[in-house]
């Protein structure tokens, strides 16, 4: 199941990347992440690796995650290696006017027959929650890239 969300910056697009690719940032406007930090040495790009607890509900979970995209300033996509379901999350950054637009997208796969059931059941709802989550993100994304 993919959602995308969307919001204007307004800061130049160099800006708003220095602040989505560090991963050190992540705990700070990405829904759920905490204790972020990279696995892998070396420079932080296209095959580094990454973990974090995340927080869905009351539950935490630790994810580990894998850099599969990277295109500075303007593509950064994860995918989870480890955690209790796959996905991919991509953040894509555009000169928009004096700004920039950033479109944050998940693709949430399902981990078992149930989740693949409530994921047709309960489609649009699914669809709908996964949608407000990125909002969020790019609401306190956004608070934070044009308070600097």
């Amino acid at each position: 199941m993919q959602a995308t969300a969307k919001v204007f910056i307004a800061k130049p697009r160099e800006a708003v990347w220095l602040y989505v690719s560090d991963i050190r940032k992540w705990d700070e406007w990405v829904t759920g992440c905490t204790d972020t930090k990279q696995t892998s040495p070396g420079a932080w790009g296209m095959g580094a690796t990454t973990s974090n607890m995340y927080t869905y509900g009351k539950k935490k979970f630790d994810i580990t995650y894998k850099v599969t995209a990277y295109d500075p300033p303007g593509l950064q996509s994860v995918e989870s290696t480890s955690g209790p379901w796959p996905f991919r999350g991509t953040v894509r950054l555009e000169p928009a006017g004096d700004g920039t637009r950033v479109y944050n997208t998940i693709n949430a796969g399902s981990d078992s027959l149930a989740t693949r059931v409530i994921f047709v059941a309960m489609y649009p709802l699914v669809k709908v929650m996964m949608r407000q989550r990125l909002m969020k993100e790019l609401r306190e994304l956004k608070a934070k890239v044009e308070s600097r």
